[in-house]
């Protein structure tokens, strides 16, 4: 079962893939009436963040051990502070 964390950053992931870099309201309707359907998003991004996850459990100075919403957390810790500065 995934954490808080774990879907906080799904959701994280999906929001940036709905509205990209320069993007707007007219990317994020867009993506939310996609044909692919928001089931499908949901999926992308679920695997994108397992994979991300995954590659922290595989760095050999991971500290974090196979904690998946130790992880999860630290990722969302290291955007808020890219976003800060």
């Amino acid at each position: 079962m995934q954490g808080p964390n774990f879907k906080k950053l799904v959701i994280r992931k999906m929001a940036r893939d709905a509205v990209p870099d320069g993007g707007g309201f007219a990317d994020g309707l867009r993506f939310l009436s996609s044909p692919k359907g928001i089931a499908s998003a949901v999926k992308r991004a679920t695997e994108w963040v397992q994979q991300a996850i995954n590659a922290v459990k595989a760095a050999p100075d991971n500290s974090f051990g196979n904690n998946d919403e130790a992880i999860a957390n630290e990722i969302l810790r290291q955007l808020d502070d890219s976003q800060r500065n």
